[in-house]
């Protein structure tokens, strides 16, 4: 019987290496890496720090140019993609950033951080840019009254789902989610897990999630990644390798987790 090709990857790389120059010496951050991650998958990303995780997030992206290696999304090649190119893909593309104190701009409002892709990208204007504002307001489970708002008036977690809301505005396919929640308290951490696995469900998302927190990994990843100095040490399914990891270095992470239970 023939065989159903196999789907084409919603994000893939090849090869990816990135080399940083400092203080006279070649940094390799992220060493011949290789990942692809299904449409409607969620990739957990973890390593101690210096591990190259966010290097990759930010490559994946072209936020920051590849040394070498390929990036395709959607079965298309986009690690040479010109500028306006670029700038038409990143309606698919975007990232929500570990600190949300410093990722938004303390001048504007609420609403005019989440309205600004959706004026830099020409998508909306006028009411129609306004209602859409309080949609994604409601979205992220926060009141339509604080577009009014700045961000001194939130509390990290408040800013965190403006983040989110800001990154869906242009309703994309792929978020990069680069340690959204190492900068909040324990019990918001958990309500913006939430929020982030009701929006995959909802919306068909795809998470590359970077973390140090392996319990918050197993709870939102179906498949995690590995990587230490760079390199990948090893990925599976989230539940195969917490059960049985193949490598010293993994047993050594899920150990420093003195809640993480182990076979």
């Amino acid at each position: 019987m023939p065989t159903s090709p196999e789907p084409i990857p919603l994000l893939s790389a090849t090869g990816l290496v990135k080399v940083f120059h400092a203080g006279g010496r070649a940094v390799r951050a992220v060493d011949g890496v290789d990942l692809s991650l299904a449409a409607g998958e969620v990739l957990g990303v973890v390593g101690e720090s210096g591990s190259g995780k966010s290097t990759l997030a930010r490559l994946v992206l072209r936020l920051t140019e590849p040394s070498a290696g390929r990036i395709a999304f959607d079965g298309r090649d986009i690690t040479a993609l010109d500028g306006e190119a670029m700038r038409r893909l990143r309606r698919d593309m975007q990232i929500v950033f570990q600190n949300p104190h410093s990722a938004l701009n303390g001048r504007r409002t609420v609403g005019e951080a989440v309205a600004e892709p959706l004026r830099v990208q020409g998508v909306a204007r006028g009411a129609a840019l306004d209602a859409r504002v309080d949609r994604l307001l409601d979205q992220v489970s926060l009141p339509r009254a604080f577009r009014h708002r700045y961000p001194h008036e939130l509390s990290g977690g408040q800013k965190q789902r403006v983040c989110i809301a800001r990154a869906l505005a242009l309703e994309p396919r792929f978020l990069v989610l680069d340690e959204p929640t190492s900068a909040l308290d324990v019990s918001v951490q958990a309500q913006i897990l939430d929020v982030l696995g009701e929006l995959r469900r909802e919306l068909s998302l795809t998470y590359l999630f970077i973390s140090h927190n392996l319990a918050v990994v197993r709870y939102l990843c179906d498949r995690v990644m590995v990587m230490r100095e760079g390199r990948v040490v090893e990925q599976g399914p989230v539940a195969a390798l917490f059960a049985a990891p193949a490598e010293a270095y993994t047993r050594t992470l899920l150990d420093s987790v003195p809640r993480l239970p182990r076979p």
